[in-house]
């Protein structure tokens, strides 16, 4: 009886110990979270001192050093009419690019070449402070250097989209669709971009008996501009070549600090941004400086090219991993249907 009574004595104690814990944990919670808010309001009445608490000691509020970029992904096939087209997530920024192809003639000075049309939008969810009916001017500024970056650097060859010389070529029309301006908006486009491009194949293309020219090898099996099937992104045809892969990484310059790939929040605390394009063999394609009037002495100019090019080695390492899943994806596909 004793040791009844005993074990008894012990699992009151344990209750009443569990129930007191039980207790006390609602008030740690409640403190957590007026921690936050606190922390919260600090940051949204204080935005400046906030950050400068966390840059002191090399550190970002989300917990990033100050030369670390943001994690990004490259989905491909993302959207399934495109001839290709990619989804790109750099952190909380998301952007959707797609490519359609269309047959025209060309141009009497230009019969060897086909034509690359860029396209921009910001979506109406894109950014807090942004109201549909009213153009972003961002979109336009991205869209005219994407285009620069894909053309007059030679990573594109227009020569690819003709389908017979001085007669018919692919008019690749690249849109670029905005889903969250969450910061790094060139960096992130560029890479849509780029893998969009990369996930094109130019269809087979045949000739009607009224002389136009069509999708699709004919009735006689033939046909130019690429063999195999359709476009889509995939499933036959000859894929679009780019002669390398641009990349984009923008550093801000907070108080003599380089702050690598800033969101959005932090954007609007930079002295100034510098957007910094490089082409993965060492060399530099464009240095863009936004945001400010702080000046960016040559030795910033040195390191954030360096960081640019650490940057460009993991985009091009990610695209390629992001094409070699899509072709397994797709041979798994037809082997399924074959059997």
């Amino acid at each position: 009886m004793a040791a009844v009574a005993g074990a008894a004595a012990g699992g009151a104690a344990g209750a009443a110990a569990a129930a007191a814990a039980a207790a006390a944990a609602p008030d740690d919670q409640q403190l957590q979270q007026q921690q936050q808010l606190q922390a919260d309001a600090f940051k949204r009445l204080y935005p400046e001192q906030f950050f400068a608490r966390f840059a002191e000691q090399g550190l970002r509020p989300d917990g990033r050093g100050l030369s670390t970029p943001r994690p990004l992904s490259i989905g491909l096939r993302a959207v399934g009419a495109a001839d290709g087209s990619a989804l790109v997530r750099v952190g909380a920024t998301a952007v959707l690019a797609g490519v359609r192809l269309e047959v025209a003639a060309p141009p009497d000075d230009a019969p060897g070449a086909g034509a690359l049309v860029v396209a921009a939008e910001l979506t109406p969810l894109a950014r807090g402070d942004w109201r549909p009916g009213r153009a972003a001017p961002e979109a336009a500024a991205v869209a005219a250097r994407v285009s620069d970056l894909l053309l007059s650097t030679g990573a594109l060859d227009l020569g690819q989209l003709v389908i017979s010389r001085g007669a018919a070529v692919w008019v690749a029309y690249l849109d670029i669709y905005v889903l969250d301006a969450a910061g790094g908006l060139l960096d992130a486009a560029l890479l849509a971009a780029v893998a969009a491009l990369r996930d094109c194949r130019l269809p087979a293309v045949h000739l009607t008996a009224e002389g136009n020219v069509e999708r699709g090898a004919g009735a006689g099996g033939g046909g130019g501009g690429g063999g195999g099937g359709g476009g889509g992104g995939g499933g036959g045809g000859v894929p679009l070549r780019l002669s390398f892969t641009p990349a984009c990484l923008t550093c801000g310059l907070y108080q003599g600090k380089v702050v690598v790939d800033p969101d959005h929040g932090e954007e609007a605390l930079m002295g100034a941004r510098l957007t910094v394009a490089v082409d993965g063999e060492g060399g530099l394609l464009g240095v863009y400086k936004s945001g400010g009037a702080a000046p960016a002495p040559p030795q910033t100019l040195l390191t954030c090219a360096a960081l640019a090019h650490a940057r460009q080695r993991e985009v091009a390492e990610q695209l390629e991993a992001a094409l070699k899943a899509a072709a397994d994806a797709e041979g798994g596909t037809e082997g399924a249907q074959a059997l």
